[in-house]
């Protein structure tokens, strides 16, 4: 994870096209709807896809100087179990995640007349934490899977957004809820949703991570 930080804040490759997109996104629909917040889960659903297909920009650097530079390799002889590949991972994409987000949500606000700002608050980042963890847990051992492959840039969101799906939809209806300002109880069924998701694929990636790089 050390690694992966330090080369990130010398290139700024994965932030830069995460961000870069992100607002390319928010600039667009921004003048599409004429600055005025579209309603309900229109809101919510405009957020949450772009930071899925920003995440996936990410999710495929993942892996690139392991992969083009051999380091792959060199990881594996290491006397070092794979899960801590794995996890180390996993953190650095969850964190090029938060980064993101905590830039776009501001200007998510700005372009859409900030009449949402019930997003700056506690439930709103328990949903981000619980959904950024999903996404990461599960995209990270996708990334792996797909970066021996062709057409790997392809590969990923093809594996990636099927299984993402339940995560994508526990996010979106627990935003709308929050911009709502909807009962607790409505909330808590689709954050449980997003734990029980997280800790499933967490497990399931944990377990099997060290088969897919070794394949």
């Amino acid at each position: 994870m050390k690694k992966d930080l330090k080369l990130e804040l010398v290139t700024k490759e994965s932030m830069s096209a995460m961000l870069i997109f992100a607002l390319l996104v928010m600039a667009t629909f921004g003048l599409a709807f004429g600055g005025e917040l579209p309603k309900g889960m229109a809101a919510a659903g405009l957020l949450w896809i772009t930071f899925l297909f920003a995440h996936i920009l990410g999710l495929n650097r993942a892996f690139f100087y392991e992969k083009e530079e051999g380091c792959m390799e060199g990881l594996l002889l290491a006397p070092i179990d794979r899960s801590c590949i794995y996890i180390s991972k996993v953190l650095s994409n969850f964190i090029f995640l938060s980064l993101m987000e905590a830039l776009v949500i501001p200007i998510f606000l700005i372009f859409f007349a900030g009449s949402a700002l019930s997003l700056i608050s506690w439930l709103m980042l328990a949903t981000l934490v619980l959904a950024n963890l999903g996404m990461s847990v599960i995209g990270v051992l996708l990334a792996a899977i797909s970066m021996n492959t062709r057409a790997r840039d392809l590969m990923l969101p093809l594996l990636f957004i099927p299984v993402i799906v339940p995560v994508l939809l526990a996010a979106i209806k627990s935003t709308e809820i929050i911009t709502a300002g909807g009962e607790a109880g409505a909330l808590f069924v689709w954050l449980r949703l997003l734990l029980f998701y997280d800790i499933i694929f967490a497990l399931v990636a944990f377990l099997t991570f060290e088969y897919v790089v070794e394949e």
